[in-house]
């Protein structure tokens, strides 16, 4: 008599487990539900950015195509003095011929002291205004990676990533399951 009131505990102790656990919800997968908190989190991000990031973008578009121009500019040399007239030369007493010639090696070599420190000047100022654009160019890019590292391609040179950027600057949510 014992052993049956013990069985039937047993077997509704059993029963009542079975029930429980088959109340809990089913595990998820953790990978998947990782995916759905990261899509959560971009449409909350393009949500929140939805203002700045068309202007962000295009300062970023703007500061690199500053940069390339930047880098494409030439030092252009001022004229040299005009060589001597072959024909007035001939007319010309030695005395004078060798004058002129001394005045004209003279105007040359000014004129190369003067080119070469006027391009001096203007490599540095190149100089600094790449690194003033380059500069801010990190800072854009910084911003655009604290909205989404997505947003720039991954290997180097810094630029956007178009398809990422359409799909934040739409912001549709169905852009982002």
């Amino acid at each position: 008599m014992i052993r049956f009131p013990r069985l039937l505990a047993a077997l509704l102790l059993v029963a009542w487990l079975s029930a429980c656990s088959s109340r809990q919800p089913k595990p998820v997968d953790p990978n998947l539900s990782k995916a759905e908190e990261l899509k959560r989190k971009a449409l909350q991000q393009c949500r929140r950015y939805r203002g700045s990031l068309p202007l962000l973008s295009q300062r970023f578009t703007e500061t690199q195509g500053r940069l390339k121009a930047i880098a494409a500019e030439r030092f252009v040399a001022a004229m040299p003095p005009l060589p001597l007239d072959p024909e007035e030369q001939r007319l010309l007493t030695i005395y004078d011929q060798e004058t002129e010639q001394q005045l004209y090696d003279e105007a040359q070599a000014a004129w190369k002291r003067s080119e070469a420190e006027r391009r001096q000047v203007w490599e540095q100022a190149k100089a600094q205004r790449q690194a003033a654009a380059e500069q801010e160019l990190e800072q854009l890019a910084d911003q655009l990676r604290s909205i989404s590292p997505d947003l720039l391609q991954a290997e180097p040179p810094v630029r956007l990533n178009q398809p990422q950027l359409k799909r934040y600057l739409s912001c549709k949510p169905e852009n982002f399951r």
